[in-house]
């Protein structure tokens, strides 16, 4: 029991390592699963990254226990690539994110993945020797495999993502459907004005992708919290909301913003209303991106109020 904990932890690691590595390596073409993702990525990058991480990182721990004389411990190392990838399934599942995936290209990169992380299993792990690097055998083709990983890591090809943006389209389409067709009645009928509904259901969208159902039901359950915020549109509370009700409370304290800044320009006041929402410095840009998508290709209805704004 204690060596399967052992490494389910170790594929959390892995799984955080792979991410941070992804996040560092988006400038030269890495594609991270994300509603705003570049849309030019690498393939080799990306093959890479995905499909031969868990076997460097399974030869490294294995070089490292092997070296500190516990080299019992490499067996059975091949269950974390198996655990990584089911972890990488899950985190998708659990945040909502099955829509924003290729998952042909998913289950292509974990079969590879786990055939390379076996194949360097029995090849090199299992066979009691060391896997440090040699000087006088500097050439042997093990650490000739991981520069390879590591050059294939930086290169700069890239290519254009249609795919993707096709599935993030797709994404806020569904997600404006379903907002409309749970909250349209209510935000129709406290909003009048096609602006501000844009900000309402661009801002709704996204929170309902930074939060999605399951991660709302986990904020629902920290009770002991005296206030936090919970619902789909996220508004702080001192009890736990129901999507519904976080809509209202979210729809009012748009609209008082919105009626603040009613003298200044409508970009300005758009940038405003959304800032006092949420003060991240980011956050305006993100709900602005999804506005331009609502606006030019899910929700044309609010084309002429997205043009009013942009003007």
């Amino acid at each position: 029991m204690a060596l399967i904990a052992t490494h389910v932890v170790l594929a959390l690691v892995l799984f955080r390592l792979v991410n941070w590595i992804g996040e560092h390596a988006t400038d030269f073409g890495y594609a991270s699963t994300t509603l705003f993702e570049e849309p030019n990525e690498s393939l080799a990058l990306n093959f890479f990254i995905r499909a031969l991480a868990p076997a460097v990182f399974m030869v490294a721990l294995s070089a490292a226990t092997v070296a500190a004389g516990h080299a019992d411990l490499r067996v059975g190392i091949y269950w974390i690539a198996i655990y990584y990838y089911a972890l990488r399934a899950i985190y998708i599942l659990a945040m909502n994110m099955h829509r924003l995936v290729s998952w042909p290209r998913l289950v292509f990169h974990s079969g590879v993945g786990l055939a390379a992380a076996w194949l360097v299993y029995q090849s090199l792990i299992l066979p009691n020797r060391s896997l440090l690097p040699n000087l006088d055998t500097a050439g042997n083709e093990l650490w000739l495999a991981i520069f390879a990983f590591l050059y294939a890591a930086a290169n700069k090809v890239t290519v254009s993502g249609g795919p993707g943006n096709r599935r993030r389209n797709a994404f806020i389409q569904r997600s404006y459907d379903r907002a409309e067709l749970l909250c349209g009645a209510l935000i129709n009928e406290r909003i009048s004005d096609d602006k501000l509904q844009l900000i309402i259901y661009a801002i709704l969208i996204y929170e309902d992708y930074c939060r999605p159902p399951s991660m709302r039901t986990l904020e629902r359950l920290c009770f002991w919290k005296p206030e936090r915020t919970t619902g789909v549109m996220q508004v702080a509370s001192s009890t736990a909301l129901t999507d519904e009700e976080s809509v209202k409370l979210g729809t009012k304290k748009l609209s008082a913003s919105w009626q603040i800044y009613a003298d200044e320009s409508l970009y300005k006041r758009t940038l405003s209303t959304i800032s006092d929402y949420n003060k991240d410095s980011n956050y305006s840009n993100r709900v602005l991106e999804v506005m331009e998508i609502l606006a030019k290709r899910t929700a044309p209805r609010f084309r002429p109020a997205y043009n009013a704004i942009m003007e």
